[in-house]
C-alpha cells in the first residue's frame, strides 16, 4: 500500500505542469474576469502548497510517511474547495455592484478630517470598549481616535486605533485610516493590523493602504444609511474585500453600556471568509454598540464609554 501511494505521487510529479492554465473567457465582464483569474491563482497556490509538502515528505531522511501524504492530499482538497467557495462569494459581490471594477473617484479636495458623521463620531479622547466571551477567553476591544492625522495616498486621514486583548493579553493592535467625504460619508483608506503571539509581533496579515498594490478605499459609514444600500468597505484583492449592506433601520438595542435607540443595522461579510456574517448595530452619536456573529451567535457588546 505504501509503495503504491509513493509510486502514484511520483507519477503525478512527472506530468505536473504539463497542462496549460484555463484563461477567463473574453466575453465576461470585468469583475467576473478578475474573479476567474483569482480562482485560478487560489487553485494554483493550493497545488503548490501540496507539492511543497510532498517534497518535504520525500526528502525526509527517516523515510516516507504515508499518513503525511494522505494529510497533504486532504488539505489540498480543502484548499481547492475553499477556492471555489470564495469564487462564488466574489461573484455574489460582483452582482451586488454591477459587475464592474471598483474604481472610486478619489480627489483630495473631496475629503476632510473635520468629521461630523452622526453614526461614526470621530472625537479624539473618547474610548469605546466592547467585550465578548470566546472559547479562548474574554475578548476586549478598546477603540479610540488618535490625536493628529496621517497622509495616505495624498489624503489626510484621521487614525482610529483599536487594541484587542484576550484575558488581558494583547493579541492585535490596529491603526485604521479614515476621512470624511464631502457628502458626509466616512471613507476607509487602509489599516496597519499588527497581530501578536506571546507578546511578540507575529504578523501584519490584513494590512493594506490606498495607493499601494492597487488598493482602493471604500465606505466605512454612509452619511445617511438607506435600507438595502450596499457598498464595499475596503478593496485589495486577496487581502481586504469586506462588503456591507444596510439591513434594518430604527432598532433599539440594550447592552451593558445602556439602551440605545434609532440604531442602524449593517450586515458585513468578507468573500475571503464566505461563511462568516456579522451584524453590527450602530447608534447615533455613539458608533458601534453591538456586533453579532450570525454563525456562532457570539455578541461583542459595548460595555463602557470613556471621554
Amino acid at each position: 500500500m505504501k509503495h503504491s501511494i509513493v509510486t502514484g505521487v511520483l507519477a503525478i510529479l512527472c506530468t505536473a505542469g504539463s497542462a496549460a492554465p484555463a484563461l477567463a473567457p473574453q466575453g465576461q465582464r470585468p469583475c467576473e474576469r478578475s474573479n476567474a483569474a483569482l480562482r485560478l491563482a487560489s487553485r494554483e497556490r493550493a497545488e503548490a502548497a501540496y507539492w511543497l509538502r510532498v517534497s518535504r515528505v520525500l526528502h525526509d531522511a527517516g523515510g516516507v510517511h504515508v499518513s503525511d501524504l494522505r494529510d497533504a492530499w486532504k488539505d489540498r482538497g480543502a484548499a481547492l474547495k475553499l477556492a471555489d467557495e470564495v469564487f462564488t462569494a466574489r461573484e455574489t459581490a460582483c452582482a451586488m455592484f454591477g459587475h464592474g471594477i471598483h474604481a472610486p473617484d478619489v480627489a483630495s479636495g473631496n475629503f476632510t478630517t473635520h468629521a461630523n458623521n452622526v453614526y461614526l463620531p470621530l472625537e479624539p479622547g473618547r474610548v469605546l470598549v466592547r467585550e465578548k466571551q470566546t472559547d479562548e477567553g474574554l475578548e476586549r476591544i478598546e477603540s479610540s481616535v488618535a490625536e493628529g492625522t496621517v497622509e495616505i495616498g495624498g489624503i489626510e486621514c484621521l487614525v482610529i486605533q483599536e487594541r484587542e486583548t484576550i484575558d488581558g493579553v494583547l493579541v492585535e493592535y490596529t491603526d485604521n485610516w479614515v476621512a470624511q467625504h464631502a457628502d458626509g460619508s466616512i471613507w476607509y483608506f487602509g489599516e496597519l493590523a499588527q497581530s501578536f503571539e506571546g507578546g511578540i509581533l507575529d504578523s501584519l496579515d490584513g494590512s493594506w493602504r490606498y495607493g499601494s498594490q492597487g488598493a482602493m478605499p471604500g465606505v466605512l459609514m454612509p452619511a445617511t444609511p438607506m435600507l438595502g444600500a450596499a457598498y464595499r468597505q475596503e478593496f485589495l484583492l486577496g487581502v481586504a474585500e469586506d462588503v456591507a449592506q444596510v439591513v434594518r433601520l430604527d432598532e433599539t438595542v440594550t447592552v451593558p453600556a445602556g439602551t440605545f435607540h434609532h440604531c442602524v443595522v449593517i450586515a458585513e461579510w468578507d468573500p475571503l471568509e464566505p461563511f462568516e456574517y456579522l451584524l453590527t448595530f450602530i447608534a447615533p452619536n455613539v458608533g458601534m454598540v453591538l456586533e453579532i456573529d450570525t454563525r456562532t451567535g457570539e455578541r461583542s457588546e459595548l460595555v463602557e464609554i470613556r471621554d
